[in-house]
């Protein structure tokens, strides 16, 4: 599972000003012998310098996701949205780093107490400095690419394996998304032009068998050459999905045949899981066949679909076949 809050991913500079201001907290003390006092007070700034640098990197690795960690869901999204190889060599370059300042820090404390001059115990301080921002330094172009990551990550809704999950699905423009403003909490974006919805969208149904989750997914064209951004609802369908509405546009104002749309519609049955077939824009054009019509405009068939989308969860319920 993906943590709901993943940590924000500092910049190489940020993580050195950070440790080395910590270390010029450290308060001074009244010490006779002066040697003796600057390997107490380098040894002391070493150890916070490693010990910042180290909280903060762990913090990090331990705040993203394993492999193992993911969903089967999670996983076929993370995968489609980015390069998940990268990913998990970025994360063993952080942890590889954790290390080696580690020993750093344990080899530089252990040569500052075999010294006996005080402008070697400096000397031996200012070379820990330098190595340890190299260390830093040298994450720089990973930080990079984690903070991208980060963006897509959260991305990828979080679905309680408990519960039902019904996609609206179809064609964009056919009004999937107002559809799910209306039986649902999910107030998401609505445009006029395709492809308003980039991402998968989840939204809570109220029912009375209990809550469902909604996905608004992005539109699918039909077509056998497809973007990232309608894989990502295929992958919904195929892999979370207990119940499909598929949304048809009768009016074609969305921009596309209704023949296209009903082969896109074989082609999701083909999937394998159930489909309600619903057409909308009733308030424009009814035509006359087996389909429910409604208007997610106007709230026409809503009730309606709301009580056959729980007849047909409950019904899965009652069969064991949950379907996640």
């Amino acid at each position: 599972m993906i943590p709901s809050r993943l940590p924000t991913i500092p910049r190489s500079q940020e993580i050195i000003d950070r440790a080395f201001r910590q270390s010029n907290r450290i308060q001074d003390f009244y010490k006779k012998d002066y040697l003796e006092k600057d390997k107490i007070k380098s040894i002391q700034k070493i150890q916070v310098i490693e010990a910042v640098a180290r909280a903060t990197l762990k913090r990090i690795v331990q705040g993203y996701p394993q492999n193992t960690d993911l969903t089967g869901f999670e996983r076929n999204l993370a995968y489609l949205l980015f390069d998940f190889e990268s990913y998990e060599r970025t994360l063993r370059r952080l942890k590889w780093t954790m290390v080696k300042i580690s020993e750093l820090a344990t080899e530089y404390i252990r040569k500052i107490k075999s010294a006996n001059e005080v402008d070697k115990v400096d000397s031996l301080r200012k070379s820990f400095y330098g190595r340890f921002s190299s260390y830093i330094e040298d994450l720089e172009e990973y930080l990079d690419s984690l903070r991208e990551i980060r963006l897509k990550l959260r991305e990828i809704p979080y679905i309680d394996e408990k519960l039902p999950v019904v996609v609206i699905a179809g064609f964009p423009n056919v009004g999937k998304s107002m559809l799910i403003s209306r039986i649902t909490n999910l107030k998401p974006e609505i445009a006029s032009y395709p492809f308003t919805t980039k991402r998968i969208n989840l939204g809570i149904l109220e029912s009375e068998f209990g809550k469902i989750q909604v996905l608004d997914v992005p539109g699918i064209l039909n077509r056998k050459k497809r973007n990232v951004i309608e894989k990502k609802a295929l992958i919904a369908i195929e892999k979370v999905a207990n119940l499909v509405i598929f949304v048809i546009d009768p009016t074609e104002t969305c921009g596309y045949p209704v023949e296209e749309q009903e082969k896109l519609l074989t082609e999701i049955k083909g999937i394998g899981k159930k489909v309600i077939e619903v057409e909308n824009k009733s308030d424009i054009l009814k035509r006359d066949n087996h389909r429910l019509k409604i208007s997610a405009l106007t709230g026409e068939g809503i009730d309606q679909l709301v009580k056959l989308v729980g007849d047909e969860i409950n019904d899965g319920k009652n069969k064991g076949n949950s379907g996640i």
